[in-house]
């Protein structure tokens, strides 16, 4: 690494040029800061706070107030129940609508109870 493809020493190699940039160095302490991205949509209603904060718009504060709102009792179901917490408007609403799941269970059946037969014993 010391030799260029000629054979000759490299002038002025630093340390720097050794570590991709964003990547963490030890030598003088940095760190990756990079915020991780959302790859799926979250369940908005079971999800914890710290996935949330993974929304655009949502940091540690707005996080903590949609936690809040669970806790009270608040169950999401569409993206006008989000501009209930405060801090979160028209716009903000709708552009976490498609990057939300209002179900609380989404691989949950729906069963309607007056759908079962009871069955009689022989």
């Amino acid at each position: 690494m010391l030799l260029d493809d000629h054979g000759l020493w490299r002038d002025g190699m630093w340390l720097d040029a050794l570590v991709l940039p964003g990547q963490a160095s030890a030598a003088d302490g940095r760190t990756n800061n990079a915020k991780p991205k959302l790859t799926t949509p979250l369940p908005i209603n079971t999800c914890s706070t710290d996935s949330l904060k993974l929304l655009p718009g949502v940091g540690e504060v707005m996080a903590g107030r949609i936690e809040e709102a669970r806790q009270q009792g608040q169950v999401f179901t569409c993206a006008s129940d989000l501009m209930k917490i405060k801090g979160i408007g028209t716009k903000l609403s709708a552009r976490l609508d498609t990057l939300v799941i209002y179900q609380l269970e989404p691989n949950a059946a729906q069963v309607n109870p007056d759908s079962l037969k009871i069955l009689d014993s022989p």
